[in-house]
Order: structure tokens, then sequence, then C-alpha cells
């Protein structure tokens, strides 16, 4: 149905506040957030249109400052009215923040004297949580949907009882009634008032441009002819395609989901970029958008690579993507703090041992239960890059349970299972996995499960009385490290196995106190449920679950603030034994910057698909540093990004374009078709620059969409073209400031062309003319509208 909504987490709170509007004011003329108070009847719309309707100031201004001079004379009822009406065009939208909404509301209701609590139900979050995007024309011209409203509640409030019954219970009654009100244009509230009321049946979608483009791509017709049909047809389509739509897939639609809305709306400020693929099968709507694991966007500046590789690595991780721009960025981030999506940038000097692994400089020790544990000296170890870091973490990571507990209160230790680097201690940590404990070494051969010893005093004091102990202090592990196993860990807590200490081999559970087992090696013990156990002895990195290399000390607490929950999860709480590993995501950003062959060495081999860990033709190697055996597992994707001014596809490494899905990313002008500033359509600047570039040098040195989507007036446009556009093109042509003035368009508008006189004295094989470029926006402060006409070649040029 068209109630679905997997964007809005408070959509039910809204369609029951609509429902609730309704049948109190529509239908009852009652008050929303007053009972018994009579505000939505036919004479208080009649004032509301005398005092604003036929009083307009349409003009610059604040909305509010505006509406209150014109409703000062008003009945207090009216401006109460008004306050309930802007509650209701509110409903919808989901881009204006609740406190913004209830602030708004509370002011028009104060101006009639009359306070409106925040914490009344109607103004709660949910309710004020909205259901989807309206633009910001709906804002900006607010009072043109306020007309419209008015307008077409005096003409509903004229009608009997019964009609009014039958419009507020039929939804095509109700569609064909609000078309006829008429207005000045196309109004979003025609789209959202039947959605409001009848959500079952009428579409979530506030534009008629949107209902244009789904219809036509789906039934496959051109926009034109859909443009033809009546508004209430459009909505039957609609209502038509969907129920196809979901009987095909056996689940519900939303236009705005996934692989449906790139194909009617390739939009990079809406949706989710994927292949340019007719849906063929749509019960794969959502999915991964190919085969591939490695993929390249390509193009020249300012076509958006760096956003669409994060919202792809947003699709690949979880299958689906969010529609908006600022959600999309919102998941990301999360997959970024969950180690599931790591970013690096190519340069002219990143290296193999960057990026795969390299020696570092090292002076510390590993851990366990033993006091001569200080550093051997300095020396020389072998530490993973950022592929094999990442490689690493997608082997290793179990996919997270869709439902945890509460571990706000639960404290975290780090335990010792043995010395990382003594095969000594190998039956400590087989034991511990198979029976499901942890034990210590520290602390003799005492029972110290005695109620007598609950306090670090009484562990203390103890202590002491061992022979030649008499003089221990509390700082002795003996004492420091049996208190922590016996009095402060607890059953509940959260512990992690290090495996050295820069590295985690399993996390789980205390299930019970301190008990002593006097045959054990490490006779003082704890029960613990192993939640995860790393696969081989490399475990993960610490900071993938916590900020900072853990300590030499056996067993002690770890710091909440410094624990990566988002991470941390997915280790206490697994999902099934039998779930696949998750996606992780490796983006390289500038990807063709770098000396691919040294950058990546023996491992280009390993990209391809089917020879990867678990893949027919797997192929490991032995890395040169650590001797380690390394694969690269197949749920690692690697997406990178190439700007085609920098280097051309051409000249990249031959190994690395195989093994690479490559998806460019070309200016598109028609994203700039509505934007028009000062009767400047920017989309016909862009082409007339970029249609100039690709005669001088070629398609890989145009221009992207991207520079230009911000502007919204004239000012802007002068500071782009000024101080990105114009510096770009100094780069393409090295400075020679003739052809970028050609790019401009070859008058003085932009770059000032300026005879230089001959100096006295140059001889005569120094005659030709000579020119200097002064730039008019340093001069001016401005190019003015006048020189976007003379590149669009609307006006003759001007040259000196």
């Amino acid at each position: 149905m068209a109630r679905f909504n997997p964007h809005e987490d408070s959509a039910e709170a809204v369609y029951e506040a609509a429902a609730e509007w309704r049948d109190q004011c529509l239908l009852s003329d009652a008050s929303i957030f007053v009972d018994s108070r009579s505000l939505w009847t036919k004479p208080l719309f009649d004032e509301l249109d005398e005092r604003f309707v036929q009083n307009l100031d349409a003009g610059e201004g604040d909305f509010f400052e505006k509406l209150e001079a014109q409703l000062a004379e008003g009945s207090s009822e009216c401006k109460q009215l008004m306050a309930e009406l802007l509650w209701v065009m509110l409903l919808f939208a989901s881009r204006i923040s609740p406190p913004k909404k209830r602030q708004g509301i509370q002011k028009i209701w104060s101006w009639s004297g009359e306070p409106l609590s925040e914490d009344h139900p109607q103004l709660s979050d949910a309710v004020l949580g909205g259901l989807g995007h309206t633009g910001t024309a709906y804002n900006t011209q607010r009072w043109r949907e306020i007309v419209f409203a008015i307008n077409a509640l005096r003409d509903f409030k004229v009608k009997t009882a019964e009609d009014q019954q039958e419009l507020a219970s039929n939804p095509w009654a109700f569609a064909d009634w609000l078309t006829s009100v008429s207005d000045d244009g196309n109004r979003q509230l025609r789209h959202i008032l039947p959605h409001l009321i009848f959500p079952e049946t009428f579409e979530r979608i506030s534009t008629v441009r949107d209902k244009h483009s789904i219809l036509a791509a789906f039934e496959d017709v051109p926009i034109k002819e859909v443009r033809k049909r009546a508004l209430v047809e459009i909505d039957r389509d609609l209502k038509e395609l969907r129920e196809k739509l979901e009987a095909d897939q056996d689940d519900p639609v939303d236009f705005y989901w996934g692989q449906i809305v790139e194909h009617w709306k390739p939009s990079p400020d809406d949706s989710v970029t994927l292949p340019k693929t007719i849906i063929k099968d749509i019960g794969n709507i959502g999915g991964v958008p190919s085969d591939s694991l490695n993929t390249i966007f390509y193009g020249p500046p300012g076509t958006g690579k760096t956003f669409e590789t994060a919202k792809r690595a947003v699709l690949i991780c979880d299958g689906h993507a969010p529609v908006a721009r600022e959600d999309v960025m919102q998941r990301y981030n999360e997959l970024y703090r969950e180690r599931r999506i790591d970013f690096v940038t190519f340069h002219q000097s990143y290296s193999y041992e960057e990026f795969i692994e390299g020696l570092r400089p090292e002076t510390d020790g590993g851990d366990g239960d033993h006091e001569d544990q200080q550093s051997a000296g300095f020396r020389l170890v072998a530490r993973p890059g950022v592929l094999k870091r990442i490689a690493e973490r997608a082997k290793q990571r179990p996919a997270k349970s869709e439902h945890h507990s509460d571990y706000s209160q639960r404290r975290i230790f780090k335990v010792s299972l043995g010395q990382a680097s003594n095969a000594e201690d190998d039956d400590i940590r087989t034991e511990a996995y198979e029976k499901g404990l942890i034990s210590l070494g520290y602390g003799g051969q005492i029972d110290w499960s005695d109620p007598q010893y609950s306090t670090f005093n009484d562990v203390y004091e103890r202590w002491r009385e061992q022979e030649g102990e008499q003089d221990a202090t509390g700082k002795n592990p003996n004492i420091e490290m049996l208190n922590q196993l016996r009095n402060n860990m607890r059953s509940g807590d959260i512990v992690i196995a290090s495996q050295g200490n820069k590295r985690v081999r399993a996390v789980g559970i205390v299930t019970g106190p301190y008990r002593y087992d006097a045959d054990a090696r490490h006779p003082h013990r704890r029960n613990v449920e192993w939640r995860w156990q790393a696969d081989d002895e490399n475990g993960i990195e610490v900071g993938d679950i916590y900020g900072g290399n853990f300590s030499q000390v056996s067993i002690y607490q770890l710091l909440h603030r410094k624990v990566n929950w988002d991470n941390l999860l997915a280790y206490i709480e697994p999902a099934a034994a039998d779930a696949p590993h998750p996606a992780h995501v490796l983006i390289i950003d500038e990807i063709n910057r770098a000396n691919i062959s040294k950058v990546m060495g023996e491992l280009i081999t390993l990209l391809e698909e089917d020879k990867r860990d678990g893949a027919v033709n797997k192929l490991t190697v032995t890395l040169p540093y650590s001797g380690e055996s390394f694969s690269l597992p197949g749920n690692l994707h690697i997406v990178g990004t190439m700007n085609t001014a920098d280097r051309s596809i051409a000249m990249l490494d031959t190994a690395l374009r195989r093994r690479f899905r490559f998806e460019e990313l070309a200016p598109k002008p028609d994203r700039l078709s509505k934007h028009v500033v000062d009767g400047i359509g920017l989309d016909s600047v862009l082409e007339a620059i970029n249609e100039r570039l690709e005669w001088y040098i070629g398609a890989d040195h145009l221009i992207g969409h991207g520079y230009l989507m911000t502007v919204r007036n004239l000012e802007m446009l002068d500071d782009i073209i000024a101080n990105k556009i114009v510096p770009l093109l100094r780069e393409y042509f090295h400075e020679d400031l003739g052809r970028v003035r050609a790019i401009l368009g070859g008058g003085d508008a932009f770059l000032k062309r300026e005879r230089i006189p001959k100096p006295p004295g140059i001889d005569g094989g120094y005659e030709d003319d000579r020119f200097r470029y002064v730039d008019n926006y340093l001069i001016n402060g401005e190019y003015g509208r006048e020189a976007y006409d003379q590149l669009l070649g609307l006006t003759p040029k001007q040259t000196s």
C-alpha cells in the first residue's frame, strides 16, 4: 500500500494525527489543540480569506513578520486557526525539524494571547517527524500553499454534512473535488492532502513532476504523453502500478527506495545511483547492482564521484540505501564507525608498505601472566596496511544480530589468555575456549572464594601474610590482578581476550563468580560464554573495537568512552553461526594518481573475483615482511574514483583495467535544467563551456554539473566562475589565458584582453603584439549579467 514508508520512523504517528484532524476538524469543526473549541468553521475561514488571501504580501521579508501584520486586526480564533492550518501543512514535510515546526506553530498561536504547550501530544516529535521531502519551494512559496488551503477549505465547509462525509470517505471523490479548487500553479497540497487522508490509496509523492516521471519510466512512454493525463487519472495509474509491483515481488514497494528510484529518477541528490539498466526482475530490487567486486567511477571534475562511492558503499553493505542525501551520509558514517567501510586517497608517493604491509618500529613486549615483560629494545615488526586491515576485518567480523541488550552499565575487561608469543601457553587458550572460562596465574595457591576476601583491602592484607610478601604493595600483580578477577569483575561483564598488545582474539560475557581449581596451572577462574573467537591466530586489530592499544597487564578494566560500540556489538551479539560475513568496502579515491604496480605488488592478481578466498580458483600469496599467507575475502568490495582530467583510462595500468568494472560519471547539464538565475539557464552555461573544452582538449577535461548545483543567484554564479572554474581552466591550459578566454566566450566579459605597449629599445625581432589578461571579477567584484549572454553567444564579443 502507499502507506509503506521505510524512511521515516514516525510515519504511523503522522497518519494517526491526520486521521484525528479529519474527524475532529474537517468533519466536526473542532480544534486539534483545544477540546470543546470550534475553529475549523466557515466564518473563520472567511476571516482568513479577508485577512490573508485578500491582503497578500508576496514581497521579500520574514514569513512570520508579514503574517503577524496581516492577522493583527483579526480575532484570536482566526489566529489560532492559522496556527492549526500550518500544523496540517507541516505534517508531511520531513526536512523541517520537529523543533522548528513546533516553534512556528506556537508563535502563531501566541498571537491570540493564549499559550500553547510544547508538550501537547499533537506537537510531539513523532507527530511532527514528517513523511517525505517537499522540496524548498514548499517553504519559500508557503503563502501560495496557504492560499490554496484556505480556498479549498472554504469550499469544503459550505457543503452539506452528507457531502462532506462522502468526500472524507471516498478517495476518488475527494481527489475529483480537490482538482476543482482553483489556484495559480501546481500546488503540492493537491498531492499531500489526499495522501494524508487516504494513505492506502494515494502515493507519498508531493510533486506532479515525480508522478509523471515514475509513470513514464515504468510504462516506457514519453513523459509528454503522461503529462496529458488528468491528475486523478495519474493517481489511479500509480495505484495500479504499485499493486502490480507488489504482486510481482510479494513485498511492499516504495517509489523512493533502491533500484526503483534509480529506474525513474537518476539524481545524485535524491537517489541511489546504480548502473543504467532497466529493471527486468522486480524481485531483485534493492540488491547489489552488479557481481563485480571491483568498481571504478571515472569522469571529469565536478561529476560527484566521491559522493557516488559513498552511496555505492552503503548499497553494498546494506543491500539498499536511503533516498535523501543526508540520510545516505548518515548511514555511511555509521558504517565507517563500524569499520565496514574504509577510505584512502592515493597519491604519487603512496607505497606498498602503506597499502599492504610494512615494517614499523616497536619497543613494547607481549602480554600475559609474567612479571618479566619489559621491553627487549627496539625492533621492526610487520604491520598491516589499509588493504590488509580491512581484509582481515572482513574475514573475521560476524554479521550483527538484529536485537541487542543494553550494555551501557556493563564493565569491560581486557584479559590475557597466557603470553601471546609463548607456544607453551597454547593449552591455556585451548582450555579457555573449550571449557568456557578465563584463568589467572597470579594469586598463588590460595582459594579466594571465601566472602572474607570481597574487598581489595581483604586481598591486600591476606597476600601480605604470605612468606616473603610482607612488603608487597597494592600494585603487586598477585593483589591487583586477583582483585580485578575476584571483586571488580561480575557476571554479565564483557571480556576481550588480547593477542599481544595490538590485537584481539576473542570476545565473551562473564557468566559466573570467581572460583578456584587447585589442580589447574592457572587456578583462579571465572566462567565465560565466548561470543566470538578469531578464525586464526591473528584475530583483529584492537583499534577496531577500542581506541588505544592494550597494556601488558593481565586483566584490567577498559574505559567505556574509548569503546567503539558500533563495531563491538557485532562481536558481542553476532547473528547465527551460519550467517555470512557482512560486506565490507574499501574506497580508494584518486586511484589513478599512484603507481599501481608499486602499490599493489603481487596482490593485484588477488583482486579478481574467482581468485578470492572461497572462490573456485582461490589464490594465496606469501607476504614479504610477515611471511604470512594472505588472500582477499569474497565479501570485500573495492570502489575507486578516477579523475579523467588527471590521467585518462587509456594510460592506466593494463592489469588494473582488466580487474575493475568502469562506470562513467559524465557531466549532466539536465541536472541543472531547473536552475535559472537572472534568466540565465545554468544548464546552458555548462553546455557552452563543455562544448568548447571538448573541441579544444577532449572529453576527459570537461567540468561537471556539481560546480553549479549550489548556485542560487548571480553573485554565487560569478563567485563559482571566478574562484573555481577559471582556476581549473588555467590548469587545463597551463596558464594560457588566451585559451581560457576563448572557453568563456572569447570576448572581454570575463577576461579582458589589453594590448601591452612595446617598451622603448625593443629591436625588430620582437614586434608581434603582446597582451595581458585582466580578470574582471578581481577588478569589479562581479562579471555581470551581460557576461553570460556573451558566453552563450547572445551578444557580440567585445575585443580590444
